[in-house]
This record gives structure tokens, C-alpha cells and sequence, in this order.
């Protein structure tokens, strides 16, 4: 599994979101988080429709997050772009895989099973608000997640 660049650049954005707090304009909101203008336009379209974000339109307007960053976990915006988290292809549960293994009782299955629910777990156990908050020490954000 490899989270996507256009994944990387959601989470960056809505960490630079919560820092900011309040509405901040799309090409304030891409420089801030290093992300090219037009691609973060669009990934700001799938955040707004997965209902993380909000477009606040006019002279103003931009963008803000819907939910509370205390809330908004890492998983829910890796999600909201890459879509569910797997690790294997027999894990997709709405995808049909030809695989020998597709079931419990291939230990690769089993195995891997394992691993993707411990990491989808650790990821609900980081907040944007952890992240955007620089007074939250990488040892802080790497104890939340063992």
C-alpha cells in the first residue's frame, strides 16, 4: 500500500487549514501546502464532496474544514482521496479479485488482514489538529500511534 500524492497533498492542506483556521483562498491554501494550484483545486472538490471541507464562495471565499480538526483523522482524509485502505487486493471488500487466497484461511489473508486493521487503526488515533499543532512534538504524534 502507498498513500498517492494526491492523498499527501490532501492531508497537507487540511493541516494547513486547521493552522489557519477560518476561510483561506484556494491559491493562499496551495502555496501554503506546497501543492500545485490546479491539482489542489481539484482534491479540494473531492474533499469538499466527501464533507471535510467547505467552499465559501465570493470576494472572500475559499475554503474551510467542516469538521473539527479534533475530529478529522488522518484516515478519513487518506480515505476521502485514496478510498478504503488495503493492503492486499483480496481485502477490497467491494472489489471482486481473483485470488486462490480469498478467504480466512489462507494465512497471507490472515496475515495481512492483521496488519491492515492495526494500521488503519493507528491512522484514527492522529487528528489533523495533533498534526497542525506544532506544539505536539514528533515523539507526541509517534506516541499516539504505538
Amino acid at each position: 500500500m502507498r498513500i498517492t500524492q494526491e492523498a499527501d497533498y490532501a492531508l497537507r492542506m487540511v493541516c494547513q487549514l486547521a493552522e489557519q483556521e477560518g476561510v483561506v483562498g484556494a491559491t493562499a491554501l496551495t502555496a501554503a501546502a506546497s501543492v500545485p494550484t490546479r491539482f489542489g483545486v481539484k482534491i479540494l472538490h473531492k474533499l469538499s464532496r466527501a464533507g471535510l471541507v467547505q467552499a465559501v464562495r465570493g470576494a472572500t471565499g475559499g475554503y474551510m474544514l467542516s469538521v473539527d480538526a479534533g475530529h478529522l483523522t488522518l484516515r478519513q482524509v487518506i480515505e476521502a482521496i485514496d478510498g478504503p485502505i488495503t493492503l492486499r487486493h483480496c481485502l477490497e471488500k467491494d472489489k471482486p479479485f481473483p485470488s486462490p487466497c480469498c478467504s480466512d484461511s489462507c494465512r497471507l489473508h490472515c496475515l495481512f488482514g492483521t496488519l491492515n486493521e492495526m494500521l488503519t487503526q493507528r491512522l484514527d488515533r492522529v487528528t489533523v489538529a495533533m498534526v497542525a499543532d506544532r506544539s505536539c512534538t514528533l515523539e507526541q504524534l509517534l506516541r499516539a500511534v504505538e
